[in-house]
This record gives structure tokens, sequence and C-alpha cells, in this order.
């Protein structure tokens, strides 16, 4: 008699399939794309019939197959992935937002990088905004926690904003961006100074198109 899998075989075996991904196991990408659909492919089964705690967990599936595929450059393939987790995404974060705001944010600035990179700016922009809203209600908050990633954002959003030709709109976000990184260079800065670099650097690109001083670091 053939024994058919329980739930806690399927879940073991797309642990264990996402654990050889994220230890860099898989000798090629090819590996790597099919253990992420076959633990996705197992995730979809067990969330119909269980959603918690499988939904997670197939957004979390859904999310590194974007990575990959974008790593791949294959950018369509890694939208739709985005797409579906953000969805799920939403779903989570409307039950429990505390639990699922701060991760729908991070998926909406990898959003924005696949849409920028399919050269779908008005949809990155959109993106980004949503993101930063976001993150600017979480820091509200718990600003010692997602201070920094607002200032991340902030940064990622004027450069998009940049390339469209609005450096003019893009330049009071890479300012603000600027202004928070100092302030937790300030608290912190051994961890924080690279950081403050990089905001300093997305500032003079800014900067720059607009025809001003490069940001004096």
């Amino acid at each position: 008699m053939v024994r058919v899998p329980d739930e806690s075989d399927e879940s073991g075996r797309a642990r264990s399939l996402m654990e050889r991904v994220h230890l860099g196991e898989c000798d090629h990408a090819a590996d790597a794309l099919a253990a992420e659909r076959e633990a996705i492919a197992i995730y979809r089964r067990l969330a119909a019939a269980s959603p918690e705690p499988y939904l997670y967990e197939l957004v979390i599936c859904l999310m590194t197959l974007g990575v990959t595929l974008s790593e791949l450059d294959r950018h369509d393939e890694a939208l739709h992935a985005e797409q579906e987790a953000i969805a799920l995404y939403r779903r989570l974060a409307a039950v429990s937002p505390g639990r699922h705001l701060a991760d729908l944010a991070d998926a909406l600035i990898n959003l924005g990088t696949t849409l920028t990179a399919l050269d779908r700016p008005a949809e990155a922009l959109s993106a980004g905004q949503e993101a930063i809203a976001i993150y600017r209600r979480l820091a509200a908050t718990s600003p010692d926690r997602y201070l920094a990633d607002l200032a991340e954002a902030l940064v990622d959003l004027s450069l998009i904003l940049t390339e469209r030709g609005q450096a003019a709109e893009a330049l009071p976000l890479a300012e603000e961006a600027v202004s928070i990184r100092r302030r937790l260079a300030a608290d912190c800065p051994e961890r924080r100074h690279i950081d403050l670099a990089h905001s300093l650097t997305g500032l003079d690109i800014v900067r720059s198109a607009l025809g001003h001083d490069r940001e004096t670091h």
C-alpha cells in the first residue's frame, strides 16, 4: 500500500528545499529555481487547506523566487511572483498589521526595483510611495526599528523620480533621507556611516540632475 504523505511530511520537504536555497547548496540557478518552485507548490496545497501558518511560508517562497529570477534578469517572471506575494501580504497585513506591514513594505521595495528594471517607472513610483507611507507609519511608533528602512525607501524613490526627470520632487526626499541617516549615525557611528554615505551619494545624484553643487560629506 502506497503511503500518502501527511502535512508534516510535506511541510518538512518544503522547509528542506528552501534551506538548500538559503544555504547556497544548489549547484546551479536552475536547481535553485526548481527547489523554490517545488516548495511553492507544496505550500500552495497546504495553505489551501490551512492558511495559518502556511500562507506566510508561501509568501516567503514567492519573494525568494522573485529575487532569484531578478538575479537571472528574468524580470517579467520575477514580477509575477512578487505581485502574487504582495497580494498575499496585503491579506496577512489586514489581519495582523503588527506582524506583516513591514514585510509588505519590503516587498513593495523589491517590486519597485523589478518594475524599474522593466522600464515601468510610473508603477515603480507608486510602489515606492506606498512603501514610504507604510514605513512612516511604522517609524512613528517604532523609530529605532524602522527609521533606517524609511531612509532607504526615500533614497530609492528619489532616484526613481530623478530618472523620470523629476529631480525637483526628488530633492526633499533625498534630503530627508540624509537627515535621518545623520541622526542615526550620530547615535551609532560605527554601524551607520556606510548607510549615511549611501544616502549622501543619492543626494549628490539628485543635486547633480538639478545642476546644484555636490553635497559636502
